[in-house]
Order: structure tokens, then C-alpha cells, then sequence
């Protein structure tokens, strides 16, 4: 049976991939971070271990005690907390200190190497989700009319650069004006900003982008019916996202809440 390790931060996404690994016939071995991942994915893995943000020698001790070698780092964990609340390990804080660029992808290559020399090799975090990636065209809600479909593109656009800068994935839009940027805060954090700016008045769009030549080992976009959640509670009326490179967490119940609240999806 092959072994899969799991690297998992907050949300859904963890426990899917526990799900889904286990259910293709992989034996899962899960490093979870305390204070991020849910519980029960000890649930649904051969050995599971929970560690502080900012641990490395132990979960790679874990890994290798398992024989593990392939692993997947998925899960939420604001960029912020790599700020304020991490408490590392002699290995870790070596890693911190001779980090001269903490962009979220900064990050992610320096710990994919630090993985490496232990003969760990992080995976494609899409590999066991494949449905759950956006189609391309109408995912959900009603059609958007064209003047809808010129904000969304123009969110597109500008996620896309500012993807490619490494500042964040997501921007709000309202007649073709940047309303919010996502930074290090996080998408909901950015879609609430746009509310409050625009006063709780109704009409504006989000698109989020990956990065260009996204590389799938590490943060790909991703929406779930909480994304919509915020959308509609803050004034959005419909989400752009890119198409092959976005993870719809429980992809159906999400499209489906999205046209039960007529918030339109787009794959671009």
C-alpha cells in the first residue's frame, strides 16, 4: 500500500484529501498543526501527530518513522501567523533567520528544500481532488450580464498581477475600480474590507487568480461555501476564479448554496 503524509493546516481541505487518499487505497500519515487542523483527521489516518506552527525536526522525525517520503502541505494558515504566531524549533528558527524573503512562496521553497534534505518530497496538493478543481464557464448562479462579466474580467486581470507580485490572490472590484486587495490577511479578510468600504451597499464582484505558473505543491487557490458566505454578507454578487487551478472545497454543496443565493461562479 503506498503512504501518503499530510501536512495539514485549517479548513475542509485536510480531511478531504485524508478522505479521498484513503478511499484510492493510501495509508495516510498526518503532521497536523495544533490550533489549525480539525481533530477528526486522526480519524482517517494510519498515525496522526499534532505539532505547534513553526516545528520542522519533529513531523520530519514523524514522516521518516513511518516510512513516509511523498508528502502534501495543504490547509489554512493565514500568512499573518507566520508573523505573530509561530513557535519554532531550533530547525525552524535556523530556517526563519537565513529567510530573506518570507513572500507566502518564499516560504514554501525554502521548506520544500528543508524537506528535501531529509528525502521528503512535497506532492501535488490537487493530486487526490481532481474533480474538486473549476471548470471553465457558468459554475453556479445566474448569468451575469456583460457590464457584470467586465468587472469580473477586470478582477481577473488584476488578481493576476498582483498573484504574480506574491502579494495575494484576490481582488474586489466595483465598476472596473479596485475595491480591496488581498494581502496578507487572507480572501475573507479582503472580501469583508470591500463591504465595509462600499458601506454594506450591494454590487460588487471578487475575482481570484492563481499565480502564473502556479506550482501545484503549494497554495493553490481556493473557494468553499464560506467564501460565498462572506461574499454575500458583505455586498458581493459574484466570483471569478481560474479555471484548472482553483480547489472548490465540497465543490457541490458550495455551487449549489452559491445558486441558492443567486451568487454567480465563474471558471475563467
Amino acid at each position: 500500500m503506498n503512504k501518503i503524509g499530510i501536512v495539514a493546516g485549517g479548513g475542509d481541505l485536510p480531511v478531504l484529501i485524508a478522505k479521498e487518499a484513503s478511499f484510492n487505497g493510501a495509508e495516510v500519515y498526518c503532521a497536523a498543526f495544533e490550533g489549525f487542523a480539525r481533530p477528526d483527521i486522526k480519524e482517517l489516518s494510519a498515525s496522526c501527530e499534532f505539532f505547534k506552527l513553526g516545528k520542522i525536526q519533529a513531523p520530519i522525525d514523524f514522516f521518516k518513522k513511518n516510512g513516509v517520503r511523498e508528502i502534501i502541505l495543504i490547509g489554512n494558515i493565514s500568512h499573518i501567523n507566520i508573523f505573530r504566531d509561530l513557535n519554532p524549533d531550533l530547525r525552524g528558527a535556523s530556517l526563519l533567520l537565513g529567510l530573506k524573503d518570507k513572500s507566502p512562496m518564499g516560504i514554501f521553497r525554502a521548506l520544500s528544500k528543508e524537506l528535501e534534505k531529509d528525502g521528503l518530497k512535497p506532492a501535488d496538493t490537487s493530486m487526490f481532488l481532481k474533480e474538486s478543481l473549476a471548470q471553465k464557464g457558468l459554475l453556479a448562479g445566474p448569468k451575469v450580464s456583460q457590464k457584470t462579466y467586465e468587472d469580473l474580467s477586470f478582477a481577473m486581470e488584476t488578481a493576476s498581477k498582483i498573484a504574480s507580485l506574491d502579494i495575494g490572490l484576490s481582488v474586489a472590484v466595483k465598476d472596473k475600480a479596485v475595491i480591496a486587495v488581498e494581502a496578507a490577511e487572507g480572501t475573507d479578510a479582503c472580501i469583508k474590507r470591500a463591504g465595509e468600504i462600499l458601506g454594506g451597499s450591494k454590487g460588487f464582484v471578487l475575482g481570484k487568480a492563481a499565480r502564473p505558473n502556479q506550482d501545484f505543491r503549494f497554495d493553490l487557490p481556493v473557494i468553499g461555501k464560506t467564501t460565498v458566505e462572506n461574499l454575500l454578507q458583505a455586498g458581493g454578487y459574484a466570483l471569478a476564479v481560474e479555471s484548472q487551478k482553483t480547489l472548490i472545497v465540497n465543490k457541490k454543496e458550495t455551487l449549489d448554496f452559491a445558486s441558492e443565493k443567486n451568487i454567480s461562479i465563474i471558471g475563467f
